[in-house]
């Protein structure tokens, strides 16, 4: 039998320009295969090696080819593929990547080798024969093909308990190729459904699909799983016709004979179906891989239409007149005295009252908790998970309707969340595109003609493209992503630039940031510094002398690394001093491996990155066929960075621009756009695109998203409970989100609002004043009724301000002297401003939303401060100069993001209380006695935790379709610890119980413990007296985060001169609570220190000393500055909308 064709490197395992690295390979395949195995880890079994993987690390088994394979490899450890790597090292992969790589390796050192697709029923799985693929090589002395499973070595064949050697796997240890498989099912010797990768992946279209790679394989097409879109792989079983299955029985009898014949193979190429090697070879052109000319310009397609502004039209809704209420009797929720309260149904009520007064116990977690609870009751499955979920405490509760939270909290921190994907406005987008979409071949620009239901094709090249369907323009799909970024539109790259600090002075005095000072250090201080000094010792370098008088192949070398050059360098550890001999890594190779294992968004190896627009999409996240698709010369990317204004005109126009038969496809896709795009216009989010990520949103943007997408389900009969809607909207802009409101109450729900903004509390049909002051001395619903009833009632705090519109006091201005001096400020919209902030005063950023504040403080006065005040690189400087930063000491951001990264955080860890607390509980007789420490009172240390939630107090419940819910702990009652320690008692009270009182309550508590009150009273001041110290910081509002911040920010003493920015800390307070906040940063200012607010709450900026004012518009619309000065000067400025306000 001629073999030979196996000798030969596919287009896939031919390693191209790094075939040099192949060079010091061993010989035989044992030895070959160890290498592989210690150059790929399985994505599925990173803890058998005691290691996690992140989504960049993942994506790696996207990787297609050896030489995009080696290619990371390399960047992640720069040392020859002989030198074994630790798992963290190790590109992560798939059987599919063992193999491939070791097929490469064998076939450079002469051996015939080729993969095999098909089952192993030797793993864990839900299946008995899941989804596998093994090498092949030809053994001369044997005369044999011998299969290797080269996924499996000595940790996993121990994990498993495979028994059969691995290396020599034979006919009876629990393999079946594709073909072998294929072959017992048509037989009826096995199921079907015994065979995938798990239960949502398995059956026929599963053996098929190996059967198909299998022959792939044989023929040198060892692509990835969902590369496989030719007609015959992509038809279910029952669609076949008896040729195409008399096809893949001879392609099974084939492949599954122990002489394998390569004319057989030739003949079964000439029978199949004319388009199966062109759609792979097609698939090879596009992604990349097979030699291909330049593309076109997508923007070039076609001509696009004119479109102008458009009128946004109201949509009419019924009203729904349910005269029925909501009523709650005896309400003991947390803070709650034993509250009556009825809320009309169908109508808007506000529920207001000082910071922790109880208004959010009521609202969410009584009502809001209650509805949610008797969902799942009702549920089929749900019964037993809601007799977990705690029951909120009441005696009564009628009338509820199905409820909705809709919070101000920051959401997901995933890049793939979006407003389109949030609103469903892309859904709908994509429906467009695969209705009226003209696909366009990107080499040619040729128009695609069909050829037949799953394939269009070039008419000018002919090359054959997967048909276009909603998957197409779906970065979060293997069909629809870049096949380079995997959908995310980037990548980061090291910046070498950015590691240097100062080239004028030597490395020894801090020329780096990498490797930082060394002058008076250990030269084997860490292998880094150890292999630096290596390197200049070889190359005989002073390195006294400056960085920019270095010679460029030394800066190559401590960058780059020196390939396979060895050095010997030593470096001490744990103090002990090892040496290794092995090449130089280099920095850039270094950080770009640290990165890549760092799951963190915080990574402080950002300063010397990059983010890098994706080669191959140029930042598009879509594959080729997408973003050759146009809409009247509009592609889906270019809709997806408009502003929603701007999608509004277009969708407008475009009905205009259609044909009947175009308009009579999509007409009703079009109204479903329309009604979620005009939704986002209603709550003043014009200036943003759909493309915003859902990190990228403040709290209130992120609200008033989802209140959007709730108005577009056009659903009734609901109970809607939304947090602060207000949040992050400039006064002119109430007037939107108040008419949003009253539109769902007009559909036929019932709202209820926790808010403290004016305007949206004088709206309500219905108010509810909670107080009359925070936590225990709150918890009584001290008024009720309609907006005069409650300006009447003297008993009502907020009826106070209503009725005397109250203007806190701002007296003792103070006339600034100092300014910080900001030049050429370009960030997003800015036009190239220059602003001058004043120092050791009160400074209020203002303007509309969109208008260019968070631009202006976020992305140019922070990184400039940074710059100059932490020496700190900064890649795509959005400013050109910051002068008058030597009249500050430092500064402190204090934003809305939350301040703990776990569920663990609370209040007293966070302000440093809970050390000294625990000292106090060892300290009484009972600890000392049972010789109980500090550790045990901690529940995060197993020593004094409850075993069953690990110190939480909740454990989670796992629902398939829906999110998870927490419940709370049966063993430990929410209480956290063991009941021994529960037994220990410091003033009467347990460990359990401190950390349930209020923060006002523990202040009185440890009124005789100084550090621990003086720390309490600061977050009272802040007025956040109602938090507990034990509560998940991770739930607190952006508001509370940034109050809580500046409480611990104080607590620490500090003399320096400080800059303090803030970003609207007044959400989530009352009027009253207002007046003591400014009474705190009036104390900073007094003493020197310096604050710079964005703020669109009037009693603030009317406090201010100085305001800048952004607009004068939105978006486009805005990015200058309008107007700057005092409040007076604000006032009387004809061109500051917030000067109508103040």
């Amino acid at each position: 039998m001629k073999i030979n064709n196996y000798k030969n490197q596919s287009i896939i395992t031919n390693p191209k320009k790094f075939e040099n690295k192949y060079q010091d390979l061993p010989k035989t395949p044992i030895e070959l295969l160890k290498v592989v195995q210690s150059l790929v880890i399985h994505g599925d079994q990173g803890k058998l090696y005691g290691i996690s993987f992140n989504k960049q690390q993942s994506d790696e088994e996207l990787l297609r080819t050896i030489p995009q394979m080696l290619k990371r490899i390399f960047e992640i450890n720069s040392n020859p593929l002989t030198i074994p790597r630790n798992p963290k090292q190790r590109l992560v992969g798939m059987c599919r990547d063992y193999s491939l790589l070791l097929v490469s390796l064998l076939r450079y050192r002469g051996f015939e080798a080729r993969m095999r697709a098909g089952f192993a029923n030797y793993f864990e799985n839900e299946l008995t024969y899941e989804d596998h693929w093994l090498v092949e090589y030809y053994d001369t002395l044997t005369k044999r093909w011998i299969r290797i499973d080269a996924q499996i070595d000595d940790i996993q064949k121990n994990y498993f308990q495979i028994n059969f050697d691995t290396h020599d796997v034979g006919k009876t240890d629990g393999f079946l190729t594709g073909s072998e498989a294929w072959i017992r099912c048509r037989q009826g010797h096995a199921h079907p459904d015994d065979f995938g990768y798990n239960k949502n992946w398995k059956g026929w279209h599963s053996v098929k699909g190996n059967l198909l790679h299998d022959f792939n394989n044989m023929i040198g097409l060892e692509l990835l799983p969902w590369d496989l879109w030719t007609e015959l792989s992509s038809k279910k079983y029952n669609q076949l016709t008896r040729a195409e299955k008399n096809l893949l029985d001879e392609m099974a009898e084939i492949l599954s004979s122990g002489n394998i014949k390569i004319e057989d193979l030739n003949l079964l190429i000439e029978k199949l179906p004319e388009d199966y090697l062109k759609s792979i070879f097609s698939q090879l052109k596009i992604l990349g891989i097979s030699e291909i000319k330049e593309l076109g310009n997508p923007l070039e397609l076609e001509k696009k239409f004119k479109f102008a502004k458009a009128i946004n039209k109201s949509i009419k809704n019924s009203l729904c007149h349910n005269k029925s209420s909501i009523y709650l009797k005896g309400g003991r929720q947390n803070n709650l005295k034993d509250v009556e309260v009825t809320i009309p149904k169908n109508q808007i009520t506000v529920i207001t009252g000082v910071s922790g007064s109880g208004k959010s116990s009521l609202a969410f977690d009584t009502i809001y908790e209650e509805g949610k609870r008797r969902y799942f009751e009702n549920l089929g499955n749900g019964a037993k998970l809601s007799e977990q979920l705690q029951k909120p405490e009441f005696d009564l509760l009628q009338g509820l309707t199905p409820t909705i939270a809709i919070e101000q909290k920051k959401g997901s921190q995933n890049p793939r969340s979006t407003v389109g994907t949030l609103t469903s406005i892309w859904d709908y987008l994509r429906m467009l595109f695969v209705s009226i979409g003209k696909s366009y071949c990107p080499y040619c620009k040729t128009p695609l003609e069909k050829k037949n239901n799953t394939k269009n094709y070039c008419p000018h090249c002919q090359t054959i493209f997967s048909k276009i369907n909603t998957s197409t323009f779906n970065a979060n799909s293997h069909t629809g992503a870049c096949h380079d970024c995997n959908g995310l539109g980037f990548t980061y790259q090291v910046n070498p630039q950015l590691i240097v600090k100062d080239p004028t002075i030597s490395i020894l005095d801090g020329a780096t940031y990498y490797f930082g000072k060394l002058r008076g250090k250990k030269p084997n201080g860490n292998w880094m510094v150890g292999e630096l000094y290596a390197i200049a010792k070889d190359k005989n370098i002073d390195l006294d002398i400056p960085w920019n008088e270095l010679p460029r192949d030394f800066i190559d070398a401590i960058l780059y690394g020196t390939d396979d050059k060895i050095y010997e360098f030593s470096f001490e550890s744990k103090g002990r001093e090892s040496k290794i001999r092995r090449p130089a890594s280099g920095a850039i190779n270094h950080i770009q491996r640290l990165f890549r294992e760092s799951s963190s968004e915080n990574n402080t190896l950002h300063q010397y990155m990059n983010k890098i627009p994706c080669n191959t999409c140029g930042g598009e996240l879509l594959c080729i066929e997408a973003r050759f698709t146009t809409i009247k010369g509009y592609r889906f990317p270019e809709l997806t960075k408009m502003t929603i204004e701007q999608l509004w005109n277009w969708l407008c126009e475009l009905p205009n621009q259609l044909q009947k038969n175009e308009l009579s496809l999509v007409n009703d896709i079009l109204t479903e756009l329309k009604i979620r795009v005009s939704y986002l216009l209603k709550v003043g989010l014009s200036y943003i695109s759909t493309d915003r990520t859902a990190p990228t949103l403040s709290g209130g943007e992120l609200q008033r998203v989802r209140l959007s997408s709730q108005l577009g389900s056009e659903l009734v009969g609901l109970t809607y409970i939304l947090d602060e809607p207000s949040i992050g909207l400039h006064p002119r802009d109430h007037n939107l989100i108040i008419k949003m409101i009253e539109e769902l109450r007009d559909k036929g729900n019932t709202v209820i609002v926790v808010e403290h903004d004016k305007d949206t509390i004088l709206s309500a049909d219905y108010i509810i004043d909670v107080g009359p002051n925070a936590g225990t001395k709150g918890g009584f619903i001290i008024a009720e009724g309609t907006t005069q009833e409650i300006i009447k009632n003297p008993n009502s705090i907020t009826g106070k301000y209503l009725s005397t519109y109250n203007k806190i006091s701002s007296q003792n201005k103070i006339i600034p002297s100092k300014w910080l001096s900001l030049k050429g400020c370009h960030a997003n919209n800015l036009k190239n401003i220059d602003v001058e902030i004043p120092l050791n005063c009160m400074c209020s950023i203002t303007g509309v939303s969109g208008s260019g504040k968070s631009s202006l403080v976020f992305h140019s006065l922070l990184p400039a401060l940074e710059e100059k005040l932490k020496q700190k690189s900064i890649p795509n400087k959005n400013y050109t100069a910051l002068t008058g930063f030597d009249a500050i000491d430092d500064f402190i951001l204090m934003d809305q993001t939350p301040i703990g990264k776990s569920s663990r955080s609370t209040p007293a860890t966070y302000i440093n209380i809970f050390d000294e607390i625990r000292s106090l509980f060892t300290e009484t007789p009972q600890a000392k006695q049972k010789l109980l420490d500090e550790s045990y009172f901690s529940f995060n240390s197993k020593k004094g935790q409850c075993p069953n939630c690990q110190g939480l107090g909740k454990t989670k419940i796992i629902l398939q379709y829906m999110a998870d819910q927490w419940v709370t702990c049966n063993e430990c009652q929410g209480k956290r610890y063991q009941k021994e320690i529960l037994s220990i008692q410091y003033k009467g009270k347990t460990i359990a119980d401190i950390l349930d009182m209020e923060v006002a309550e523990a202040k009185t508590f440890f009124s005789d413990c100084s550090d621990i009150y003086r720390k309490l009273s600061l977050l009272d001041e802040v007025g956040l007296g109602y938090l507990k110290l034990g509560q998940n910081t991770l739930g607190l509002s952006g508001g509370e985060s940034q109050r809580i911040k500046l409480a611990k920010e104080l607590g620490t003493k500090t003399k320096k001169r400080m800059l303090y920015i803030l970003d609207e800390p007044t959400t989530g307070l009352h009027f009253k609570d207002i007046e003591n906040l400014l009474i705190t940063f009036r104390k900073l200012v007094n003493e020197q220190h310096s604050l710079l607010i964005i703020e669109h709450n009037t009693e603030v900026i009317r406090a201010s000393d100085w305001i800048i004012d952004i607009g004068p518009d939105s978006g486009i619309n805005g990015g200058e500055i309008v107007a700057s000065g005092t409040p007076d000067e604000i006032k009387i400025n004809p061109n500051s909308i917030t000067g109508h306000f103040i």
